[in-house]
């Protein structure tokens, strides 16, 4: 901002940003360190999970076995089998022997390459659960597996039999009946025996699949449940990490938007006198005196006239009142008539009448000058001392300043109050007080 240039109510500075992220810096960095550490210390809450791998051999489907219609095959699909080993019925199996209903988020399915072995791996809170996930979800699945086989080896001799039975049906029809000639016995006699031994093959080939076993596969091995991890073990971490350093950002953002020290109040206010008041303000009043001449010049340079002390946007407190007796006293010290007015206590708008041809200087207090009242009273006064402190918001500051001209009224100075406590909770001490 140029030197000697009112700020503008919609104006934005770039400065502004950067003067936020510098001074908010160790809030961010604080904010970020105990969203970490609440991080850090939820994942050490969180419970471990542990993981139990169960693989299983599955065996060939024999060339003879095959549903109705279908023809055999002696290869299998991973997937297939895969997809059978997560059924429902194995899924059911599952939740009985673990007691988990999802039992789907728990898994883990993975094909060896090149083989045919398929591995699960069941996770859990609970050891025992994990264990029990994988053995019973690969026993039910060689169970369903074998009592599918034995099924189709049923279907296949139930085939086999119907075939037997309608080449007997054909062995009938060859009979000879009545007289025929030579040629024609050999032909029925040549049908006879291809008819005979193609029943001869179907029963051999039914005895052979009725007394074959349906083997399925086996497990080669249940992992122990000794491995145990937590899940994303960093998340909670990071996200703590990212969720602090975003209230860092917002606390920094509202520490910015409001006064920190007066070289915010000169930044917003060029030209015009900023006097702070300290924590250690409270030396002889000789001493005291001196802090307030760069506005008590400025006041002595209007000749009669009347002051408005007050804050922005709020209603006076105790602060100010105690801010404008010892401006006040200050005055007085410079060989200025001066008393203190308090709005508060006087039954109307007015303000007492002056001597033109005194050198008299009324001190008043009242709302805050963006208020209707308080814009009235800085055009009645006009002349006008802001009192902020440093929770006061510069947009305020910068409204106050615009009304202030927009009235007609002089902005002399601004006062920053600082933090601090006296004994008896005023801003001065108890010897200071107004003057009427």
């Amino acid at each position: 901002m140029k030197p000697h240039r009112p700020a503008r109510v919609d104006a934005i500075e770039l400065s502004a940003y950067l003067r936020a992220i510098r001074r908010g810096t160790v809030a961010v960095a604080v904010c970020a360190l105990v969203g970490a550490v609440v991080g850090v210390g939820w994942m050490l809450r969180t419970p471990r999970v542990y993981s139990s791998t169960s693989a299983v051999l599955v065996a060939d489907v024999p060339l003879y076995l095959a549903r109705k219609g279908e023809v055999g095959a002696k290869w299998f699909t991973i997937d297939t089998e895969a997809s059978r080993l997560v059924s429902e019925p194995v899924l059911d199996a599952t939740r009985r022997a673990t007691g988990e209903q999802d039992i789907r988020a728990h898994l883990h399915l993975a094909a060896v390459p090149t083989t045919k072995v398929l591995k699960v791996t069941y996770n859990s809170t609970d050891k025992v659960a994990a264990r029990k996930g994988a053995a019973t979800m690969t026993e039910t699945y060689l169970q369903l597996r074998r009592a599918d086989l034995e099924s189709r080896r049923d279907d296949r001799v139930e085939l086999i039999g119907q075939q037997i039975a309608t080449l007997n049906a054909r062995l009938d029809e060859t009979v000879l009946k009545g007289k025929a000639n030579a040629g024609k016995i050999a032909e029925l006699t040549a049908n006879r025996t291809a008819i005979v031994q193609q029943i001869a093959a179907r029963q051999a080939e039914s005895r052979q699949v009725r007394t074959t076993s349906a083997y399925p596969g086996q497990v080669l091995r249940i992992g122990d449940t000794t491995r145990s991890r937590r899940i994303n073990p960093f998340v909670a971490p990071v996200d703590g990490l990212v969720l602090g350093g975003l209230v860092g950002l917002l606390i920094a953002y509202i520490r910015s938007t409001r006064l920190g020290r007066a070289s915010d109040v000169a930044r917003l206010v060029p030209g015009r006198s900023v006097v702070t008041l300290p924590k250690h303000w409270f030396g002889p009043p000789g001493v005291r005196v001196h802090t307030w001449d760069p506005i008590t010049v400025g006041v002595l340079g209007i000749g009669a006239g009347t002051v408005m002390v007050a804050p922005p946007d709020r209603e006076p407190g105790e602060a100010e009142r105690s801010a404008a007796d010892q401006l006040s006293a200050a005055l007085r010290s410079h060989g200025r008539e001066s008393r203190v007015v308090d709005r508060s206590v006087l039954p109307g708008d007015t303000i007492p009448a002056l001597d033109p041809h005194q050198a008299s200087t009324v001190l008043v207090t009242g709302e805050g000058v963006t208020s209707e009242p308080g814009s009235v009273l800085a055009a009645l006064a006009g002349n006008v001392v802001l009192i902020v402190t440093p929770r006061t918001r510069q947009r305020a500051l910068i409204n106050a300043v615009h009304r202030a001209t927009e009235v007609g009224a002089t902005v002399q100075g601004v006062v920053l109050l600082t933090r601090f406590a006296v004994p008896d909770g005023r801003f001065m001490p108890a010897g200071l007080r107004r003057s009427n």
